[in-house]
């Protein structure tokens, strides 16, 4: 399902983007450009955040990583270790 429209993002990248530290809208808006055009999609992604609705579903889709995850976020690659 795409969170963004406007950006083509998706409710798996803002799920990843917030299991590798994201915190906050601004963290999402930082790594994704997510809620950077229309900006209809920031309540949305918000609730993926700690403490929102979908909250829970970002730590299932994290759950079992280890080791190193590589992840390319508005075109610059990243590879970071998942405790």
């Amino acid at each position: 399902m795409y969170i963004c429209v406007c950006n083509a993002i998706s409710e798996r990248q803002v799920q990843d983007a917030i299991a590798q530290g994201a915190a906050d809208l601004g963290d999402l808006q930082a790594h994704l450009g997510v809620a950077t055009c229309c900006g209809c999609c920031a309540e949305t992604a918000t609730e993926y955040l700690p403490g929102g609705r979908y909250a829970a579903e970002v730590g299932a889709a994290a759950g079992g990583l280890t080791g190193e995850v590589e992840v390319t976020v508005l075109s610059r690659t990243a590879v970071r270790r998942v405790a």
